[in-house]
């Protein structure tokens, strides 16, 4: 009887691994397809999956989600209503999993987007909006040094302040560098990690805006080589 019980517990986190890792991959290939006017379907699954299990690893990685469709839409389609729905059930999965003990850290590094869209989704809130996002970001570096979160969200805070308002681009270089280290020694399946990919891609821009071509192009060489398929890098390297 001990036996069979168990082989059904193996087989149980077996599926569920299998599931996690399905999902992951979907996503990639979603986000390396560029499409992602439709992520609110991975987000409905996340959101089944969590009302079932009420899990912590769930309900982060559909803030993660939540994140980048919330960014796709602010710059893709302004007027879509999801914007506002996805913003309001962002800030509540920040707030809960700052209550949890594994991921009160972690979350720190959402909270910088969360506050930066918000500014975009409503520019009179953008005087006081923006100022937090970046408090937020220093605090997640400060909070949890460890995480690549935290120096991914504060490395495209510094590429947009860059970008938009003026400067070199090293801070942003150095903060995705770190970010993509610390994804590297703990991640294992890096091809099916689009937040892994996204700041690889980051990074690439880091260096093509700041004028640095060669190691933009190595970078997208890089992520050629673990997403070949991955054919919109073909028209951005140089």
């Amino acid at each position: 009887m001990k036996k069979i019980i168990s082989t059904i517990v193996l087989g149980f986190f077996a599926m569920c691994a299998f599931a996690q890792s399905d999902i992951d991959c979907r996503l990639t290939k979603s986000f390396i397809n560029q499409n992602m006017k439709e992520w609110n379907v991975f987000i409905d699954e996340l959101t089944t999956e969590f009302d079932k299990t009420k899990s912590a690893d769930v309900q982060f990685k559909r803030a993660v989600v939540r994140h980048l469709y919330i960014a796709y839409l602010l710059f893709n389609d302004k007027s879509s209503k999801q914007i506002d729905i996805q913003l309001d059930a962002l800030g509540k999965d920040v707030e809960e999993l700052e209550k949890n003990e594994t991921y009160s850290k972690t979350v720190l590094a959402l909270k910088s987007p969360y506050y930066a869209y918000s500014a975009l989704n409503n520019p009179l809130t953008a005087v006081y909006r923006l100022p937090m996002s970046f408090s937020a970001a220093k605090t997640a570096i400060d909070e949890a040094k460890d995480s690549p979160y935290s120096w991914a969200e504060y490395g495209n805070l510094q590429y947009c302040y860059a970008l938009f308002i003026g400067g070199d681009f090293d801070d942003a270089v150095s903060s995705f560098q770190k970010a993509i280290t610390l994804m590297e020694k703990k991640e294992k399946n890096l091809s099916c990690n689009w937040y892994y990919l996204n700041t690889l891609l980051f990074l690439a821009k880091s260096y093509e805006d700041g004028k640095k071509l060669d190691k933009a192009n190595q970078v997208y060489d890089k992520i050629l080589k673990i997403r070949p398929d991955y054919e919109a890098i073909h028209r951005w390297k140089h």
